[in-house]
């Protein structure tokens, strides 16, 4: 219900610009129409300083994946010796050693968990860096055009294609962060 009233009043928001406009060629339209479309996730996804965070995060991501590994290979070797020595271990001692492993299981668990949600949080706060300026060159092209609405191209059926200055704001926000540190937890 909601989607289908932002869908009705998007639509007729974008008539009502055509419409008001539909005298002037398509340039002089642009120049001075009340709308602007932008496609922000397009933009987000393609900026050097988002692939750069991308290529940052997998990586680490990549190095905790190996970390993993060894110590899941380390868990392995750990329960077979157990396995082993059951046989020839006190029924207490037994499940004293068990226990402990179960521990050191549980502990992996949460390192794992606890990487994931670091390099999450890295690559959120990252990316809102890139997100704001974005937003800040979206608002400049808008003064400059005299836009008074910037809509999401996503949620945009049709619309006459001078009124997308998405290239414009990909190549704009390239210039002004072509970088973005990321602040990427240790390896182990």
């Amino acid at each position: 219900m909601v989607g289908s009233l932002r869908f009705a009043a998007v639509t007729a928001v974008v008539a009502l610009a055509l419409l008001s406009g539909g005298t002037q060629p398509a340039s002089a339209q642009a120049a001075s129409s009340p709308i602007a479309v932008v496609d922000v996730q397009g933009a987000l996804r393609s900026s050097d300083a988002a692939k750069e965070i991308q290529t940052k995060i997998n990586e680490r991501r990549q190095a905790y994946q190996r970390q993993v590994s060894e110590e899941e290979k380390a868990l392995r070797a750990a329960e077979q010796e157990l396995q082993q020595q059951r046989s020839v271990l006190a029924p207490e001692v037994y499940q004293q050693r068990l226990r402990a492993f179960r521990d050191r299981v549980t502990g992996v668990q949460k390192s794992v968990q606890e990487r994931r949600r670091a390099l999450d949080q890295a690559f959120t706060t990252a990316m809102n860096k890139v997100r704001d300026v974005l937003v800040s060159v979206i608002a400049e092209i808008a003064d400059e055009r005299g836009a008074q609405v910037v809509l999401f191209k996503e949620q945009i059926v049709i619309a006459e294609k001078s009124l997308d200055f998405s290239d414009e704001a990909l190549r704009r926000l390239n210039q002004r962060l072509p970088t973005v540190p990321v602040d990427l937890p240790p390896l182990d």
